[in-house]
């Protein structure tokens, strides 16, 4: 990989949260570098285990396509804009270094926005692994909408972070909200759709979304802080509806996306029925 020499011009490029995570980051950082149009940005400020030892080793194995961030932050969201900022690639994806791509799942991305030039902003489908308690599931990407954004604490948005995928060059007056630290990633999104970026939606799995004791989703936040977040971004939607009302709503979502997810799975199982019946034939 080092032989693409320096003036390697990358098509996507793929901003890893790095810190404290290093038994994953080799796998993680493969699953990126399997694609040879992909420029990886490792974010490592300091980290209490070797992740800074196994970054550095991985950016002289590969010094085309890694670009080691070392600057000291005080939130993942200010991580992930000093990366942004070292992007070259049109465009950006955020994987955190504990979740993993599929294989030739970037391939499968970069051909997506070659053949959609209208297209600003991807969501893609993905695994949810919970490592804790053995259990996966598929997860579908949410159609973005006011009512799905604005409801999303009544379970009315999947919104599968490591399965999104910008044009940078289109959008690069959006960065990360540094002072939000439970959820920077949907504040993003929101902003995205606020600029009206136009958004596509692919029902095929794209990476894994590990939860272990170290996620910060499986950490926790308070209760209090949770809700003072959701207030926050009901002021950015300019989003008021009914207390009463809105479990309802959000139920009816819920039935709606279950219903998808249905059809979706039905129709893998029939292909496949098929094509083994073929097989058989």
């Amino acid at each position: 990989m080092s032989g693409l020499g320096e003036n390697f011009k990358p098509s996507v490029s793929i901003l890893m949260l790095a810190k404290n995570k290093a038994p994953y980051i080799k796998l993680a950082a493969s699953s990126v570098l399997e694609s040879p149009r992909a420029e990886l940005v490792l974010i490592e400020p300091g980290s209490r285990d070797n992740s800074g030892y196994v970054c550095s080793k991985l950016k002289k194995e590969y010094s085309s396509k890694i670009i080691l961030v070392s600057k000291n932050d005080n939130s993942a969201a200010e991580g992930l804009n000093n990366g942004l900022r070292e992007a070259k690639g049109n465009l950006v994806g955020v994987l955190n270094a504990d979740d993993v791509y599929l294989p030739g799942a970037l391939e499968h991305i970069l051909s997506y926005f070659e053949s959609h030039p209208e297209i600003d902003v991807l969501l893609t489908a993905g695994f949810l692994i919970n490592e804790v308690t053995g259990k996966w599931k598929l997860m579908l990407p949410t159609k973005i909408t006011r009512n799905t954004l604005g409801l999303s604490p009544h379970g009315s948005l999947t919104f599968f972070h490591q399965g999104m995928f910008y044009r940078k060059n289109r959008l690069d007056d959006v960065i990360f909200n540094e002072e939000n630290k439970i959820n920077w990633d949907k504040e993003f999104l929101i902003e995205l759709w606020q600029k009206k970026a136009r958004i596509g939606y692919l029902a095929t799995p794209t990476a894994i979304f590990r939860l272990n004791h170290q996620s910060l989703t499986s950490i926790g936040f308070s209760s209090k802080s949770i809700d003072e977040n959701q207030k926050y971004f009901d002021n950015l939607l300019n989003f008021n509806i009914s207390v009463l009302v809105a479990p309802l709503f959000g139920k009816c979502l819920r039935l709606h996306k279950a219903m998808k997810l249905l059809v979706h799975v039905m129709r893998i199982h029939l292909k496949s029925f098929i094509m083994n019946t073929n097989e058989r034939d």
